[in-house]
């Protein structure tokens, strides 16, 4: 469906460096780096917003034009919402759902916008014009009107960043479906790497203007060449024995009274809603997390289980 080779792009100095990726019709694909890693230019560029300095992308087995031979910039089929989110801020919030879908009939328009005003939780600010609203409800809304068309591709640039838990699960769930539903292909970019986890098929690193290869969700939690990637996707725990430093997440333990378990001591347990955070010290004074479904509060010494995902 997407595919993008030998891409490079420079502002002053190399943003990205002849990146590779194929992207499979309905994948969803994530884009994980810090800021500035250049994550927001590469959707640009498959979204036909920018030119890269060098490369092609090609849209189901079309080599796309260049950005300046375009009428208007933005090629076809894709859909994307950026950080700016582009409402037309004078028109009500149900006024920018319904000037998107003005070529459906009637009865499907406005199917199709109480639809999107339910999924986003903006019923209740329906009649409220876009500048009047949250950052949160513009996200939501801009996030609304790309899928109101129905798009075969659709990039999201940090699509989770004001959405409480409840609304990211809604919008997880929701996007999900519209994959299965409509076979729609779907790329996002996040610095977070816990908001895709769950989402994704697959996620890429973008570090240092290189671009990893695609990975399972589940390989790259589990597997990590350092401590700063291992914090991309969630809580690790870091500790020193002897020369060594092992790096575990909170569920790569079991419970061992064994002469050569590590020694801890318990501090606290937080109850998160189906699991306990349980907080120990080890010998060193390193703070370390364990999740478990009840309290470790008897807890003297554990054993490292690595998994093998």
């Amino acid at each position: 469906m997407i595919v993008l080779k030998n891409i490079q792009l420079s502002y002053n100095k190399p943003i990205i460096k002849r990146a590779n990726l194929s992207i499979s019709k309905a994948e969803i694909l994530g884009l994980v780096g810090k800021s500035g890693a250049g994550k927001s230019s590469l959707l640009k560029i498959i979204a036909g917003l920018i030119d890269p300095d060098l490369g092609e992308v090609i849209i189901a087995n079309q080599l796309q034009p260049r950005v300046q031979q375009l009428l208007i910039p933005g090629f076809q089929r894709v859909a994307m919402v950026n950080q700016d989110f582009k409402l037309d801020v004078y028109h009500t919030v149900e006024e920018n759902l319904r000037e998107v879908v003005l070529h459906l009939p009637n009865q499907k328009r406005d199917k199709r916008v109480q639809q999107l005003l339910r999924l986003f939780d903006l019923k209740s600010i329906s009649a409220t014009k876009a500048h009047l609203i949250s950052g949160g409800e513009q996200q939501r809304l801009a996030i609304a009107r790309a899928i109101a068309d129905q798009p075969e591709i659709l990039l999201l640039d940090e699509p989770f960043g004001h959405l409480d838990a409840n609304l990211r699960a809604r919008l997880t769930e929701h996007l999900i479906r519209l994959r299965e539903e409509e076979n729609t292909t779907i790329v996002l970019v996040s610095h977070e790497g816990q908001d895709v986890l769950g989402l994704c098929d697959s996620i890429c690193i973008l570090k240092n203007g290189l671009l990893s290869k695609k990975y399972k969700p589940e390989f790259l939690y589990y597997h990590y060449s350092n401590l700063q990637q291992a914090r991309l996707f969630g809580p690790v725990n870091s500790i020193k024995i002897g020369e060594e430093t092992i790096l575990f997440r909170p569920d790569e333990y079991r419970e061992s009274l064994a002469k050569e378990a590590l020694s801890v001591t318990f501090i606290r347990s937080i109850f998160v809603g189906g699991l306990y955070h349980n907080y120990f010290k080890t010998h060193n004074g390193e703070t370390i997390v364990l999740y478990q479904f009840h309290r470790l509060n008897d807890t003297r010494g554990i054993e490292i289980v690595k998994k093998t995902q």
